[in-house]
């Protein structure tokens, strides 16, 4: 029979459940989930008090204390649980109270390791760290202040086996244990020995906020499918997988920074993103300094150089799709094909490119000057525009006084772009719409309605529309109810999977072994393959840096038909007859 429980929360508030097996509704729901069975445990072991750290989620902890309360009448003995919101003391962090814990088992920095699916020497780093922050200078010293100060947290990292001598420890074993269904059955068999439980291998995941929020969203969604396949599949030989992330603005470097501090302080296994550390280079010192695996889809050639020049420092940094240089090399193919196969005659040879003022952003560049040249297209001129509330009519007006044949725009937020191809449909242009993958995000098509049709757009990495993405995309609104959009939700559904195949392949986390996995292996994702072998650590963009479709992912190229995309290449992946002239072309000119 379940123990009576008295539950008290802060002091002025008292819930009695004695008398009660169960306990009430009320008193159920008042107490934080998970914590009712170990209650129930504390009163199967001999102890009196016991105080603990639980962790309610990512950065919300409590600290909590059991106390028995004997009864003279004979009745059973009943807890008093109490609980209360804390932050942390001396800036530990959540990995820092895993280890106090299992230093306070008497494991040695391996088993830790083995425990926390780390390697012994991050776990002696950790408490080179944790001597200072408790102005101790031996294990013995960090064990006896996190008694002391009820530093050791439930449930207990890895459960345990034959570890003794702390109160926790025998909660820990009680909760664990489970009785036979016959009370017939000798003593000793009514008990099975506990189970060591392996720590999750976690990932963290840094969000966009701010302008780029719904970015954020589609690669928050995107991984959390990943994640429920993975664990809905019992996890990586019985390691499950959990998803911690940390959000920021893209155009607030300090945030970016903050988050990625946030995620390496629980020393995660891995950190994935979209783009956050595009503008924010520092990070990649802050990864390096790390030492776990980056995975990032900034599209950036001047941090892939960065790695390529000092791969030593900055091996653990993979940039899992092409880079922005080839942009501009698409639509150059783009047009070609479409001018050869006569679905489209242009009225001119020009231009014109309206590039986003960001410093990571270079669409309009050398290698786009090349193309354009070695096809006999004019780049007419390259506009610069603001992030923030351009001037559309102004910037629209110095397209017209080109006459181009084609405009590509850059700007990637959804609101902005929406406002871009109102005022361009209305200007009497007839040219073609090149956007830069802005409309990859439903949002755009959504907001856009009309006004979209018969834009087009890329992205270097895009959901290819074969079994394979199809597949991901009816998993993906099943779970989240709602569509997935074409290009941040898998990439960051294969950022995860590639992560696992990767954990799978090598039964560790430990960087050396990973790293070289993740440079030696060719991955098949939902946003084509990963291979992250070459110099930079960055993936082959096809056709443009290698015309072998196993071994890169292809920049895709779209066209908005009836509110939806519709792939046009390259070749296999779309078809470029589906083609389509733009709704505000003149009779003239279609």
């Amino acid at each position: 029979m379940a123990r009576p429980l008295r539950v008290l929360r802060a002091a002025e508030c008292t819930i009695d459940l004695h008398g009660s097996s169960h306990g009430s509704a009320a008193a159920r729901s008042a107490l934080p989930l998970g914590l009712t069975r170990y209650a129930q445990a504390f009163l199967e072991t001999a102890h009196d008090n016991v105080r603990f750290l639980w962790r309610e989620h990512e950065t919300a902890w409590l600290a909590v204390t059991f106390t028995r309360e004997n009864v003279a009448d004979g009745r059973l003995a009943s807890a008093l649980v109490g609980w209360s919101s804390v932050s942390l003391p001396h800036s530990l962090t959540a990995r820092e109270i895993d280890v106090l814990t299992l230093v306070c088992l008497g494991l040695t920095n391996q088993q830790i390791a083995d425990r926390l699916g780390t390697s012994a020497r991050t776990v002696s780093t950790q408490i080179e760290r944790l001597l200072p922050k408790l102005s101790q200078h031996g294990r013995a010293g960090l064990a006896a202040v996190a008694v002391d100060s009820g530093l050791l947290r439930l449930p207990i990292p890895g459960g345990v086996t034959g570890e003794t001598g702390l109160a926790l420890l025998d909660v820990e074993r009680a909760s664990t244990t489970e009785r036979v269904a016959s009370d017939s059955a000798p003593a000793a068999s009514k008990m099975r020995r506990p189970v060591l439980r392996r720590a999750p291998f976690q990932i963290g995941s840094v969000l966009l906020a701010g302008a780029s929020s719904a970015d954020g969203v589609e690669a928050r969604r995107g991984a959390e499918l990943a994640v429920a396949q993975i664990n809905a599949r019992g996890g990586i030989d019985g390691r499950m997988v959990e998803h911690v992330v940390a959000s920021a603005d893209f155009f607030n470097p300090a945030a970016v920074t903050e988050a990625f501090r946030s995620l390496i302080d629980l020393d995660v296994d891995a950190i994935i993103t979209s783009y956050a550390n595009a503008e924010c280079p520092e990070v990649l010192d802050l990864v390096a300094d790390f030492g776990q695996p980056f995975l990032h889809n900034a599209t950036f050639e001047a941090q892939v150089e960065r790695v390529r020049e000092d791969q030593s420092r900055f091996g653990m940094v993979f940039q899992t799709c092409p880079s922005e240089i080839h942009y501009g090399v698409g639509l150059i193919r783009l047009l070609d094909e479409l001018s050869i196969s006569e679905l489209w005659q242009p009225t001119s040879r020009r231009i014109v490119a309206l590039e986003l003022e960001a410093a990571s952003t270079h669409t309009a560049n050398e290698s786009f000057f090349a193309a354009a040249d070695r096809s006999g297209w004019d780049v007419a001129d390259v506009a610069q525009v603001p992030l923030v509330n351009p001037d559309w009519a102004a910037l629209i007006s110095r397209v017209t006084a080109h006459s181009p044949a084609a405009v590509m725009v850059n700007h990637f937020v959804p609101e902005a772009l929406v406002d871009f191809q109102r005022a361009f449909r209305a200007s009497g242009n007839d040219a073609l719409v090149y956007g830069v993958y802005g409309p990859s995000i439903p949002h755009f098509t959504e907001t856009a309605k009309e006004a979209a049709e018969g834009m087009i757009w890329s992205t270097v990495t895009g959901t290819y529309d074969d079994t394979f993405g199809r597949t991901f995309r009816r998993d993906f609104e099943t779970l989240h109810g709602t569509p997935a959009g074409w290009s941040q939700a898998g990439a960051a559904f294969d950022q995860v999977k590639l992560m696992a195949a990767a954990w799978a392949s090598t039964g560790t986390s430990a960087p050396s072994e990973v790293l070289t996995y993740l440079r030696s292996t060719v991955f098949r994702g939902v946003n084509g393959v990963y291979y992250l072998g070459a110099p930079g650590q960055s993936a082959l963009s096809y056709p443009d840096v290698t015309p072998d479709p196993s071994l890169g992912q292809a920049h895709m190229v779209f066209q908005v038909q009836n509110g939806e995309s519709r792939v046009l290449g390259p070749s296999p992946y779309g078809d470029i007859t589906a083609f389509r002239t733009p709704p505000w072309f003149s009779k003239t000119s279609a």
